[in-house]
Formats: C-alpha cells, structure tokens, sequence
C-alpha cells in the first residue's frame, strides 16, 4: 500500500474529513485531495505532521516495506532520511523525531508565522462558511497590512480547486502586495479592516467554497497581460470569532466576501484580491451553536 493510500484508509477509519486533516496540519485541502486525485504521496517534510494529525508512528505511515515505496518521486535527501529512519532502532526513532518537531518549532518561531485555526462549517442552511478560530491581525488604531502581507507570502505558488466550478486558483506573487495595499484595503476601517486582515488565514478554503462564478471582459490596459482574459468574481463566506473581556469566544460574526480573479495570459486564473466585504445581519452564531 502506497503512503497516500495508508493515509486515506487511515482518515476512514478515523471517520475523519480531509478538511479536518487540514485544519490540523496546516495543509491545504486541495492538495490533499491531490494526493489521492493523482495518487501521488506527500512530501517528506510534511509527514511528521501527518502523523501527529493521524494519530500514527512514521513507521506505521511509511511501512518496513522499502520496496513499495521506492518509486515515489521524493528526491534523494528525502530518500535518504527516511531510509535512515525505516533501519533506526525505536530509541534512535524516538529521538530523530524529536530532532525533526524541535526544528519544526524553531522554523516557525523564526519566521513568526502562526499556524492556520480554520474549518469549513455548514450553516442550518447548508452553506459553507470558513470559521476562522483565531484573530492574528489586531491593533488599537489600525492594521499592520505589512505584517498581513509577509503572512500571504506562504500562499505563493500554491493553487486551490474551486469545489462548485473544479476552476484552479493559482496565487501569485502580485498577491500579498495588493491584498494589504489596494486601494480598496487604504479605504477599510475598524472592523471591516479587521475582518479583511484576518481574512487571510482563510484563503484556501475561501476559494474552496467560492460560488456564483461570473465573468467580465478585461477593459484596463494596465491588465492587458495579467488579465488578458478578463476577471471572474466569486461569492464566498467567512466567520471570525468576538471575544468576551475574559478572551472567551461569545460568538461568531459571517461575512459575505467577494474573490476577484484574473485569467491571464497563461491560461491560469490568479485570485487578485478580496473585495465587497459585509457583516451579515442577523446571522450570528453563539459559540455553543456551532456543530463541526
């Protein structure tokens, strides 16, 4: 059995969604979904992770049988750790990975980048909401967008699968820069500021749910080349949690966000920015309210 194949039967026999396995691990949806969509196994970096998420040894994940697994496309400093792991005693295993959680807690501290708090909920409506769990971006007087950009700067190079459309939404490195600093961002204050900034731990799964596809012809000459196809926008819904003074979540405020893409000249769409950002009415959730 194949590493991909070992995690999918070990999610069914979890009872455990995909979306779940993100949320625990930080990892898109959509490339997990590649891994079986493909049938391709995960990088070697993210296995650690996985497991703690699974609740399994790497040994269990990766087998004692070196052959099954010997034509995965892993480079050779990949092949090489695990390889030094499947012929380690337990006591050598034990401490390796320790060595690995160590670096992979230092690696986050220094680049000060928090860990994504993010499920997809489903209202008394049916529709898809992301509850974003933690507020990261806050300030008395107002938003730090440059630390909000940094933090977009993981989404680079990724691309997410729209659920209602199977359309590909590719985030490019235009992405970051104009989220945090478009004209529209200069304008938002207090809390439709605040929900925009935070809004960007939800990205994935933002462009996971969107719906309402529809497209525009291009009309600025400055987007000639990066949306030489023109602009699609999408509807897309999201939840961030109020505090009580006592740092207790008290309930959830949904807002309805608008995803604009450019299709550009390479045939890939491109998610250029967030827009149109409303608080529902009405539609807030209390804490004990909320089924997952």
């Amino acid at each position: 059995m194949k590493v991909y194949e070992k995690i999918f039967a070990r999610l069914d026999e979890l009872s455990m969604s995909q979306s779940e396995l993100s949320r625990r691990t930080g990892i898109s949806t959509s490339t997990i979904n590649d891994w079986k969509k493909k049938k391709i196994n995960p990088q070697a970096d993210k296995l650690v992770v996985i497991c703690k998420a699974l609740d399994m040894s790497l040994a269990e994940l990766l087998g004692e049988d070196g052959a099954e697994n010997s034509s995965v496309d892993y480079s050779a400093d990949e092949k090489y750790l695990i390889e030094c792991y499947r012929r380690s005693d337990n006591y050598v295993r034990k401490h390796m990975l320790r060595y690995m959680e160590l670096i992979d807690k230092t690696e986050r501290k220094a680049t000060g980048t928090p860990q994504r708090n993010v499920a997809v909920i489903q209202d008394v409506d049916g529709n898809n909401i992301v509850f974003i769990n933690d507020i990261i971006f806050m300030g008395k007087q107002s938003i730090k967008w440059n630390d909000v950009e940094a933090y977009l700067k993981r989404f680079v190079g990724e691309f997410y699968l729209i659920s209602d459309t199977e359309d590909e939404i590719y985030i490019g490195a235009d992405l970051p820069d104009e989220y945090a600093h478009s004209e529209y961002t200069r304008v938002l204050k207090g809390a439709n500021a605040k929900a925009k900034a935070n809004a960007a731990q939800g990205i994935p799964e933002l462009i996971e749910i969107a719906t309402e596809k529809r497209h525009t012809e291009n009309s600025k000459k400055k987007h000639e080349k990066d949306a030489k196809y023109g602009w699609y926008r999408y509807e897309s819904r999201f939840a961030l949690p109020v505090y009580s003074e006592r740092r207790e979540v008290i309930r959830y405020n949904v807002y309805h966000v608008a995803m604009i893409i450019r299709h550009s000249e390479d045939g890939k769409k491109y998610l250029y920015d967030i827009m149109n950002i409303k608080k529902e009415t009405g539609s807030l959730f209390q804490s004990d309210d909320i089924t997952q």
